[in-house]
């Protein structure tokens, strides 16, 4: 018996090695590729701004830190696959199962790992990955603010900064000497009244990059003169001011360049950038400015349009006054009653002071409309921003919860597939993954426009999984359900024949 279970330690070492390979190297993996979508999107906030390589990689570390959500649960499964697939192609599956060991015996050391990384995970998205949103947005924002490095090109015009454009015909690399050059300063914002030349200059930029030093040689510089107001414009043309160089030195102040990293105290306070003990009392508090708010408009609507008392009428015509009073007096009667009648009320008015108050009627009734269409877009706004805290809370543990899920559809899959490496299983897991993703995202959108609560939108994308993990565990612990080897050399036969084609 001694024996029996070491041979099955050995076996469980060796099923948690034969995991642990390929789930790092497919989680590198799609970490990468999602890192280059990322930067892909933000190709043109990066380019030309003459970022030191130690913020870019900063920035790149925080991006793939922040894709780890979506690089886990793929590479769970697809490392999974490709782990039980090798097992049934090299039918060492199937000679576990003649042993007498069961899948879900073969399974249990990989399930107490899964868990362990499910653990891990939801530690990482609760505590590490708001850090890594701020850090990662922050400094984002900080480089998307950042004004472009002057990158002076031949015959393009540079604005360095606003209302100062820069032309030159050559710029040689080596030396930043400039040849051809053409300056148009618009700084005053009066106009196109300042124009500098030169023949030759070379251009340089101070440490701190605060001040563009341009030394230019041999030129012109033209200005317009301003009128005086007390005399009269004549119709020659505006008086200018014209005036030659062999040496000038050009002191332009650059704003922006330098990477401003005081901005996260604009982000601090996002959903995603709170643990879920912080989103909690975050939603705590919106519902309760929630529920102030709507008691205010409720309030507001009863007293100032729905039952108008004397007071609103203060401010009226003598007239206006009358007719209030022949109102309110009519109320306190039949109020003392304990019945209004509004008709006979409205009767016992003439024609003017009926048409008057039909339009009063109708004034109130357009404002009352105005104000419940404008607090109901208030509401809902709240509402809205309620629910992405609520999204933002399910998402932690969704995380968790799809790794271990991910592991049970993908253990079964891979023995009903018999096949390892990154062709088939790739293609598989991507393809449920895509489906997965689909999903998850189409009711995280309902529960944002509020169609569906978060406790049921967030989760039904991994409560799907659930049936058919089971399924496929039930199909493959019974043999009811794999794919022949013979199927897949039918098909590559069959994908030959149409190449030939």
């Amino acid at each position: 018996m001694s024996l029996d279970l070491d041979m099955l330690k050995q076996l469980h070492k060796y099923i948690v090695k034969s995991f642990i390979g390929p789930w790092i190297i497919t989680f590198l993996i799609c970490v990468f590729l999602l890192l280059m979508q990322f930067l892909w999107k933000y190709i043109d906030d990066l380019v030309g701004k003459g970022l030191e390589w130690n913020v870019i990689v900063e920035l790149l570390f925080y991006a793939s830190l922040t894709l780890v959500p979506l690089a886990l649960p793929l590479s769970i499964l697809l490392a999974t696959i490709m782990t039980f697939g090798g097992f049934g192609e090299r039918n060492e599956l199937f000679a576990m199962k003649s042993g007498g060991i069961s899948l879900y015996r073969i399974m249990y050391p990989l399930i107490i790992f899964n868990i362990i990384i499910s653990l891990g995970a939801f530690y990482f998205a609760n505590n590490l990955l708001p850090y890594t949103n701020l850090k990662m947005r922050s400094l984002l924002f900080s480089i998307q603010q950042q004004r472009p490095e002057v990158n002076i090109r031949n015959g393009i015009f540079t604005e360095p900064v606003d209302n100062l454009s820069i032309k030159v015909n050559r710029k040689y690399r080596n030396n930043n000497t400039l040849e051809g050059v053409l300056i148009y300063d618009h700084r005053s914002l009066t106009g196109n009244n300042n124009v500098t030349t030169a023949k030759a200059g070379n251009i340089k930029i101070t440490e701190d990059k605060t001040v563009l030093i341009m030394e230019l040689f041999d030129g012109f510089r033209y200005e317009d003169l301003k009128l005086d107001k007390n005399k009269k414009k004549s119709n020659k043309t505006r008086p200018h001011q014209t005036s030659k160089y062999k040496k000038q030195i050009v002191y332009i102040e650059l704003d922006g360049l330098g990477l401003d990293r005081s901005n996260e105290e604009l982000f601090k306070n996002g959903f995603e950038m709170l643990n879920n003990k912080q989103l909690q009392f975050a939603i705590d508090s919106l519902t309760n400015n929630l529920y102030n708010r709507e008691y205010e408009i409720w309030f507001n609507l009863k007293k100032y349009s729905l039952f108008k008392g004397e007071a609103q009428w203060l401010n009226q015509s003598d007239e206006e006054k009358q007719l209030a009073q022949i109102i309110v007096t009519e109320l306190s009667i039949a109020d003392s009653n304990f019945s209004i009648n509004i008709d006979s009320i409205f009767h016992y008015l003439n024609v003017n002071q009926k048409n008057k108050v039909v339009d009063f009627a109708l004034n109130y009734s357009r404002a009352a409309k105005q104000f419940v269409e404008v607090s109901d877009i208030e509401v809902q706004g709240y509402k809205r921003w309620i629910a992405r805290h609520d999204i933002e809370w399910h998402r932690k543990y969704m995380l968790s919860l799809a790794c271990l899920l991910f592991f049970l559809v993908g253990a079964p899959l891979g023995g009903i597939i018999r096949k390892g490496g990154f062709g088939v299983p790739v293609i598989i897991s991507v393809f449920i993954f895509l489906i997965y993703y689909i999903i998850s995202i189409t009711f995280e959108k309902t529960v944002r426009e509020l169609v569906l609560a978060p406790e049921i939108g967030m989760w039904i994308s991994s409560f799907m999984l659930i049936p058919i993990g089971a399924f496929l565990i039930y199909k493959t612990a019974n043999d009811s359900m794999r794919i022949s080897p013979h199927f897949y050399l039918k098909l590559g036969n069959l994908f030959r024949k149409k190449q030939k084609q």
